[in-house]
């Protein structure tokens, strides 16, 4: 596992654009946490760093830094948890993607139906880029387009013409790519076993039949929520209900 931790300066400017909790207090709080994991109090760590995010703070490195400590703390589902919601913000991360397969090296459960390889192929653009750099790049991409066709209805030349076409077709693969995106952060189903183990019931009762097991780091799809009961897939043949709480959303 790489032990390094998140820049200082990239948590307090993210601290300072998206909270409206001081930014002296965040970067308090991170200096603190930081010292508590350079200490082996990953407890302390852990506690400092969710509070910073609990004020509604989103930053890849600063769920990094939790995914580490909790890790460090032999918390292997909330760890993969983390790293989980990091890679959301920050996919092509070395450092993060090393801690990452290594915590998912550790979980006991096979992923049957894991992943679409063809899926990861043809549509690769959204698996090797953040929402974030998708919306950017949509935005450029439009840019460029309504710049090209401006120039060609002033000039008419041809050569305008063909290069505004050229980059209508990026432009509107993006802005699908960054909506569908919008949407499935709206709607996550995507979720992490927390604890060492947990049933999967076939109904909502203590007594109903267990159906199998899953263990800490466990990747599920959250197919509907009743009550304070999940149903959840971790395979095609493996659906049943577990406890809210005992699955944290991505």
């Amino acid at each position: 596992m790489k032990k390094r931790l998140g820049s200082l300066l990239i948590i307090i400017a993210m601290v300072s654009a998206a909270s409206p909790c001081p930014a002296q207090d965040h970067a308090r709080r991170f200096i603190a946490a930081i010292e508590a994991y350079k200490a082996d109090d990953y407890a302390a760590a852990i506690q400092g760093l969710e509070a910073i995010a609990a004020d509604g703070v989103k930053n890849g490195r600063l769920f990094y830094d939790m995914g580490n400590a909790y890790l460090k703390s032999n918390d292997l589902g909330h760890a993969i948890l983390w790293y989980e919601r990091a890679l959301t913000l920050m996919p092509n991360d070395p450092d993060l993607g090393f801690n990452y397969h290594y915590a998912r090296s550790l979980t006991k459960d096979v992923q049957e139906d894991d992943g679409m390889p063809l899926t990861h192929i043809f549509f690769f653009w959204k698996y090797e880029l953040s929402a974030g750099s998708v919306i950017l790049l949509a935005l450029a991409f439009n840019l460029l387009f309504w710049c090209l066709a401006i120039l060609w209805r002033i000039t008419r030349r041809r050569g305008l013409r063909k290069a505004a076409f050229g980059t209508l077709v990026p432009m509107l693969v993006l802005i699908l790519t960054a909506g569908f995106n919008y949407y499935e952060s709206a709607h996550r189903d995507q979720a992490i076993v927390l604890p060492a183990k947990i049933a999967v019931r076939s109904g909502l009762e203590p007594t109903s039949t267990e159906l199998f097991e899953l263990h800490a780091g466990a990747k599920v799809k959250v197919v509907r929520q009743m009550k304070d009961h999940l149903q959840i897939r971790f395979s095609e043949d493996k659906i049943g209900w577990v406890q809210d709480g005992t699955v944290g959303i991505i």
